[in-house]
């Protein structure tokens, strides 16, 4: 699972020596998305690794512990992947930038015999980060204080020791206090434009103010949005990003 705090990657990958489970590449944000270039994705399988690497930041890396990531692309392109973790049960990567769309291959090498998966490269491939399980969003708060225009962080989660005890904490909105979420994802910066990435809250969709790389952590993506006065009282509600007419896997939050 991807978290933030703000959001750096601590997924797992599993390669090459022995393989009882295959090995899979999905999105590091959800397994349910694609992969597009830039974007952060996440292997899977068993033994990929002897021991467990985590790049505290970047640059990522194109090796370590022992381990190296390559993707070739539709137009017969190899490029070096770079490497936010490795370990014996999951890897986390960047999906090199300039790989072309359509079809593709990851070749995972740890030192045994190498293991190629082959995926899809698609131009967008929104996927949401979330700090558990349970879907919750991996989000940060501001409110704006009006006429002062003092900026206030807003809790969007509360988390004790483990992920299993974060809980989301009740947005209160006011008319003299909006509130500006941002969302954390992957796969959503190849937008054709910013006009064509809608946020849906609810039931209410919103366009964002932003929707593009997260500066300082390559492959990280975000999404800043307003919370409309609309949604007072909604409680626990889904969140989904869509770009170009391709839906995110969703996320939650909750509104007072």
């Amino acid at each position: 699972m991807f978290r933030t705090g703000l959001i750096v990657a601590t997924c797992f990958f599993s390669s090459a020596f022995a393989q009882p489970q295959p090995v899979t590449v999905t999105s590091a944000a959800s397994a349910s998305a694609g992969l597009a270039p830039e974007s952060l994705a996440t292997v899977s399988g068993e033994n990929l690794a002897t021991g467990t690497v985590s790049i505290p930041r970047p640059p990522w890396p194109t090796a370590a512990g022992g381990v190296t990531v390559q993707v070739t692309d539709s137009a017969s392109v190899t490029r070096a992947a770079g490497l936010l973790l490795v370990s014996s049960a999951q890897i986390n990567f960047e999906i090199p930038a300039g790989t072309a769309p359509g079809p593709a291959t990851v070749l995972i090498n740890n030192g045994g015999a190498p293991v190629s998966v082959p995926v899809r490269i698609e131009a967008t491939a929104p996927a949401l980060f979330s700090v558990n399980e349970l879907g919750l969003a991996a989000a940060t708060a501001i409110s704006l204080v009006i006429p002062t225009r003092i900026q206030s962080p807003v809790p969007v989660v509360e988390c004790a020791a483990t992920p299993a005890s974060c809980r989301l904490t009740p947005i209160s909105l006011g008319v003299d206090t909006p509130i500006y979420l941002t969302f954390y994802g992957t796969g959503i910066r190849g937008r054709s434009s910013l006009e064509n990435v809608t946020v849906t809250i609810g039931t209410v969709d919103i366009a964002p103010t932003y929707a593009g790389s997260q500066p300082g952590t390559p492959g990280l993506d975000q999404v800043n949005v307003p919370l409309f006065l609309s949604l007072r009282g909604a409680g626990e509600v889904s969140v989904t990003v869509t770009v170009d007419g391709v839906k995110s896997n969703p996320v939650k939050i909750n509104v007072l």
